[in-house]
């Protein structure tokens, strides 16, 4: 489960056209064939996947930055291994990246674990950011990295509550390819910490239609239904934008079966729309 949530979480992150996701993933279990080989003190870390402890891991990590570093007569080296994947920095590079990713990906299991679909309300909790991940980023200051990350897993979140109570499907379209829907907000994240991870603040919106939303050229009424603002009505005439929003004017949206979007939301959104 680890190796597969790690694969997705890289690729997530990728830079277009890097083949970074493959050479993580290849240089972890490379480690674990290094470890299996010579333990060097490290046998519960024979399989990297399975180690719980963020902890012990950082001490493999400063271990492999040394090894990282002797390239001539490795002490840690079997045949059909290559030798790069320790002298380049794949490995401990890997594994920063692993320790950085188990710390979110706990986080998001505690906040999976406050979600009750039955209930109005999703609780935050604290991150546990280790300072020791907080290494070359002098720039910034610690509590502002811990922020960022929380940010981003509390974004991730978000997107897959929305993503799973809607189906992964844009209740306005019905496009169900998960990759081209996004998690929109009703209120913006920005102006209310309160309601940032509230499933009723979101819609599962394709991405024209969320960018759309997010400039206040749509909105919902109170019966869920589309109201398209008098920028697009008066102004806009191509075929185009006839098909995919005038035609649509009045249509009810898919509403999910749990967490409903709440109108007091909506109000607020409609309030920034000209209609």
């Amino acid at each position: 489960m680890i190796k597969s949530s790690f694969s997705s979480y890289i690729k997530a992150t990728n830079v277009a056209g890097s083949q970074k996701a493959i050479s993580y993933i290849r240089a972890i279990d490379i480690l674990n064939q290094l470890i299996a080989n010579e333990s060097f003190g490290f046998d519960d870390c024979k399989n990297v996947w399975m180690v719980s402890s963020i902890d012990r891991l950082n001490e493999l990590y400063t271990f492999v930055l040394r090894q990282n570093r002797i390239q001539v007569n490795n002490l840690w080296h079997i045949e059909g291994i290559p030798k790069s994947y320790l002298a380049n920095g794949f490995c401990s590079a890997a594994l920063n990246c692993l320790i950085k990713f188990l710390v979110e990906f706990r986080f998001e299991q505690r906040l999976f674990s406050n979600i009750d679909l039955d209930s109005q309300a999703v609780t935050e909790v604290n991150l546990d950011y280790p300072s020791y991940l907080l290494d070359g980023l002098e720039k910034y200051e610690g509590k502002e990295v811990v922020r960022e990350v929380t940010t981003r897993t509390n974004q991730n979140v978000f997107r897959k509550i929305i993503l799973k109570i809607y189906n992964s499907t844009c209740c306005i379209t019905g496009l169900n390819i998960p990759e081209v829907n996004i998690a929109s907000h009703i209120v913006p994240w920005v102006e209310d910490k309160k309601i940032r991870l509230d499933p009723a603040n979101g819609l599962c919106l394709s991405a024209t239609y969320d960018a759309a939303f997010d400039k206040h050229l749509i909105s919902l009424d109170e019966d869920y239904r589309l109201i398209i603002s008098k920028n697009i009505n008066d102004f806009f005439t191509s075929s185009s934008v006839d098909e995919y929003f005038k035609k649509k004017q009045g249509m009810k949206i898919a509403l999910p079966c749990h967490y409903q979007p709440k109108q007091t939301y909506l109000e607020v959104h409609r309030s920034n729309c000209n209609f």
